[in-house]
Order: C-alpha cells, then structure tokens, then sequence
C-alpha cells in the first residue's frame, strides 16, 4: 500500500520498519497508545505500548525467546552469526539464561563498579575536548567512552577497540529484521573475524581478575558460550550507550532552556539522565514468543505468536507520566523501561547510567552549543529496536579555563 509523503501509517498496518516510523516513531507510539494499545500489527506481530503491559510482556514466565532465536537464525541463515549469536544470552531461556547471567553479575555489581567511576570520570575528560570548535558527539566522544569502559570490564586489548567498532558497525544490522542479503553477507564475514579474534584470547587467557579471564575459568561454560557472552558484551556495552549519549544530547539542543537549567544546576544530572532515557530511547522493543495463551488489554493473544514490547512508547505513556511528551530535566518519579524490566533487566544498567552521568556533566558544561548539521539531516540507524544517529557535530565554544585555589 503507498503512502502518502507524510501521513502516519495506517493503525490498521503498524510496521517499525517503515521509514518514518524509524525517523520519529513517537507520533505512531501515540496512536498506539490511544488507539489500540494491544495491537496486531504487520505481519500479524503483537505490538504492546503500554507502560503496565510491556512491564507484564518483560516480565512474563509465558513469553520466551527461544522462538525469537529460531527465527532470526533462519532469517541470516547458517554461519557464524547464527552459530555465535544463538547461543548469547539474550537469547536464552530457562536454565541457561540464569547459568549465563549469573557468571557476569558479580562484574556488574555496584560495588565492583565504584572502583571505575575514577577511569569514567578520566576518559571523558579526555574525550571531552577543553577548546572551541566541533567535535562529533557519536564518533568523539559517546562511543569512545562506551566501548572503552566495557572493554576495560572485559580485559580486551585497549589498541584493538577500532577494530571492535568495525565489526560492530557491520554486524550491528543482521541485528534486525529489515537486514537485507548485502548486509547479512558482510555481517557474517565480520563475524568470522570477530570470532577468530576472540578465539585467539580465549585460548591463550591467563588467569586474570577482569571478567574474560573470570569466564575463561569456569569450567562449566563452553568456548562458544564465553565467546557468545563476549559478543553480547560487546554490543549490549557500547552500542546502547552511544547512541543514548546522541540522543540525550539532541533532546537538550532542542530544548535550550533545559540545558541552561543543568549548566545552572550540576546537581540535576543523574535525575536528567533519567528522563533522557524516558524521553528518547536508544532501545526501542523487545521481542518474545508466546509458549501458552495470555489474556493482555482485553484480548487473546495464542501460543506461538510473536509479541513485541515498545518500550520507547511505554516510557510515554500519558497514564504513567503527565504530558509525556515533554522533556523536563527536573521530572521526578521517573523509571524508564530502556534497561528492561523483571528477570531479564539489563545487568549492565548501573554502569550506562555511571557512564551517562559523567558523560552529560562534561558536556552541558561546553558552552555556545550549536548543531552545525540540521537535525532533519541527521542519519538514524536502520533499526527496528535501537534507536540513534550515526553522526552527531557538535560546536561549541571554549570553556573558561577552572580557577586553581
């Protein structure tokens, strides 16, 4: 069926794979939410934009993954991807995803945690450039801070992270359903790299305290497994960051009284992390598969059929945040869906929000800021579940330099 340039897709047909859904899917999370909050939608996928059902649907004994796993394995088809990927924890069930989670929890834990705030807080300064001109908020600074943070938890080869990123960039797409033949080609050739990479430090780890020479000690976790774990770490470590960062930093640039107000107060970042997470999140969905029927917003939903949790709705949804739409660093009461919820919460949710914290303390305090690029010109990931641009200039003017006492 065309479209008409500009229209809003029909309910009737919701697709998050169209392309102006991807550019600014909140108008349809709207309709959703007003409309059909239990929505079958293309393809006959459930679609579910509520803040209390996507809770229920992430939280749910009923809804699984292993069906999810199955049908992107056959959608990339055999190879390295499916044969890494199928076994990621992500895409466990019961008992294996807790055996899987539990190995890497204690990495994650808040107390083990504190002892990097230090290196957050150095990494950022440096990526945090002290003069006027441009910097690229993605390219600059988010996914330098990201990816070095997670692989500093890791224990990779610091001088290895570029390579990292470009596996990353070129597997990233097979991540979703719109991943065309071209893309699946090169992910998978990227994989096979990234593998033997891996597999290289997996066999020659000595006994270490960061977390590849934990997994790599434990006899009860395959190689394929730790390698799978590392992949997920990778990406979940990073990706998510990075573009929460770009996105974060677009919200305040649009609403210029907002980042005047945490230049004025420092101390309203860790709460302005949390709407930013609200207000435009990198993840988007999840996705589940139903094992048993379940009765959700009035209707049946079978056993078998795919379901689709839209938390980047959820955390707009009017019924649980007054005028959701706007963006307001001083919101309080605020629990954004982005990381998750129940059992399958993101483990690594303390460390982003360490590393979204320091990140938006050093650039509110860049001053003049200006968007050389107009946003409409910006480029957004094609993507289904994450959300984030692939570039982001920056300019600003020089800061006045710090008074020594």
């Amino acid at each position: 069926m065309t479209q008409l340039a500009g229209q809003p897709l029909p309910l009737a047909c919701f697709d998050p794979s169209a392309p102006e859904v991807q550019r600014d899917p909140y108008p349809h999370y709207d309709r959703l939410l007003r409309e059909d909050p239990v929505h079958r939608g293309v393809n006959g996928i459930w679609f579910v934009s509520r803040y209390d059902d996507v809770r229920t649907v992430l939280g749910e004994d009923r809804l699984v993954r292993q069906g999810i796993r199955d049908f992107w394995s056959q959608l990339v088809g055999p190879g390295p991807l499916s044969g890494i990927l199928s076994r990621t924890v992500l895409f466990q069930d019961e008992p294996d995803h807790t055996r899987l989670r539990t190995l890497i929890m204690p990495a994650f834990a808040p107390r083990a945690l504190r002892a990097l705030e230090a290196e957050i807080d150095r990494l950022v300064a440096e990526l945090v450039g002290q003069d006027a001109g441009e910097l690229d908020v993605i390219n600059d600074v988010a996914y330098p801070l990201a990816l070095g943070v997670i692989s500093t938890v890791l224990g990779l080869p610091a001088h290895d992270r570029d390579r990292l990123r470009a596996w990353s960039l070129r597997i990233g797409p097979t991540l979703d359903l719109a991943a065309g033949p071209a893309e699946i080609a090169d992910g998978q050739a990227a994989m096979a790299e990234l593998t033997g990479y891996l597999t290289d430090l997996v066999d020659t780890r000595p006994a270490s305290g960061d977390l590849l020479g934990i997994l790599c000690a434990d006899g009860d976790t395959s190689r394929e497994e730790i390698i799978a774990m590392v992949v997920t770490l990778i990406f979940a470590g990073h990706e998510t960051v990075t573009n929460q960062i770009g996105n974060g930093v677009l919200a305040l640039a649009a609403h210029p009284e907002q980042l005047e107000l945490l230049r004025s107060r420092p101390g309203l970042v860790p709460g302005a992390v949390e709407e930013i997470l609200r207000y435009d999140s990198s993840v988007q969905s999840n996705s589940r598969q139903l094992a048993d029927d379940l009765e959700l917003g009035g209707k049946t939903l079978r056993r078998g059929e795919l379901v689709v949790a839209l938390m980047g709705a959820a955390n707009r949804d009017p019924a649980r945040y007054a005028e959701p739409g706007r963006f307001d660093v001083t919101r309080t009461g605020v629990h954004p869906l982005s990381f998750g919820s129940g059992m399958r919460h993101c483990v690594g949710a303390v460390l982003a929000r360490l590393e979204l914290v320091a990140a938006f303390r050093a650039l509110v305090r860049l001053p003049g800021w200006r968007l050389p690029t107009d946003p409409d010109a910006l480029q957004y990931q094609r993507s289904t579940m994450f959300r984030g641009v692939l570039s982001l200039p920056l300019a600003h003017e020089a800061q006045t330099p710090r008074r020594t006492p």
